[in-house]
């Protein structure tokens, strides 16, 4: 009796570890600060700074400024991000930083020139190869502030909390449909995410359509487009499919700068 009372009290005692352990483990790893606001976001397998930025409610170049991103914001598997505004301190360690990496620059530049002893064509082809990497990122569709003439409905069917106030819709809008039924483009723009890594979403598609606002398509059964591709207003991008709690629906949001917006205000209905 003995015996299994004190294999009961150390089975209690590692499983007790076991979930110390874990629980501290997931704190160190979820840094936060304040609230419990998250700060920082692994890097995972299909992740854009796009979908990082639209889960966290940032827009996705304030995560780029905030951890040294340049455009075309390429981003890396197992790499840390801040995802949440830095503190004053931060800031002044960031400028610092800044400050000294142009010192560097300089001085690297001036060794450069005095040991320049390239040829002419090859100074050229230098030349010509750099202005081509820059047209590769300026002719990219999401630098150019395009205007949104008008939104389309992106699926037909009955809405389901268009009664609630948008503070308690989940940051967008629920349509009811058929399975397989044809999800639309809302405007022309540009898909900078196609995937199911968001919790909570399924399969979702998120369309850039200008410097200011995104689009997002979530529990779709299958998708039609892929990321990169240029989409037009009214353009078939999925096929509506069921929710985690097994209702046929479509999940629209609308977000201006990272942030959601009512989607009724910019649909005619």
């Amino acid at each position: 009796m003995f015996q299994e009372n004190t294999l009961v009290l150390n089975t209690y005692t590692t499983r007790y570890r076991r979930d110390f352990v874990a629980f501290v483990l997931i704190c160190a790893v979820f840094i936060v600060s304040g609230c419990g606001t998250l700060v920082r976001h692994q890097v995972e397998t299909g992740d854009s700074l796009y979908s990082i930025g639209f889960y966290y409610g940032q827009d996705y170049r304030d995560i780029a400024k905030w951890n040294d991103i340049p455009p075309p914001y390429v981003i890396h598997k197992g790499q840390w991000l801040r995802v949440a505004p830095p503190d004053e301190k931060w800031w002044a360690e960031r400028k610092q930083r800044q400050k000294e990496q142009r010192q560097n620059s300089k001085k690297s530049s001036a060794k450069v020139k005095r040991a320049d002893e390239t040829k002419p064509d090859q100074k050229r082809q230098v030349t010509q190869a750099a202005k081509s990497k820059r047209r590769v990122v300026t002719e990219d569709f999401t630098d150019k502030n395009r205007k949104i003439r008008s939104w389309v409905w992106p699926t037909k069917g009955r809405l389901l909390n268009a009664d609630k106030q948008f503070s308690k819709r989940n940051k967008g809008i629920d349509i009811a449909g058929k399975r397989g039924q044809a999800v639309y483009a809302a405007a022309t723009g540009k898909v900078v995410y196609s995937g199911s890594g968001l919790i909570g979403y399924g399969k979702l598609i998120i369309i850039k359509h200008n410097k200011t606002y995104l689009s997002a398509y979530a529990h779709n059964e299958k998708i039609l487009v892929k990321e990169g591709d240029i989409v037009k207003r009214g353009q078939i991008i999925a096929r509506m499919g069921r929710t985690p709690d097994n209702h046929i629906q479509l999940h629209f949001e609308i977000r201006r700068n990272g942030k959601p917006v009512d989607p009724l205000r910019f649909l005619k209905r």
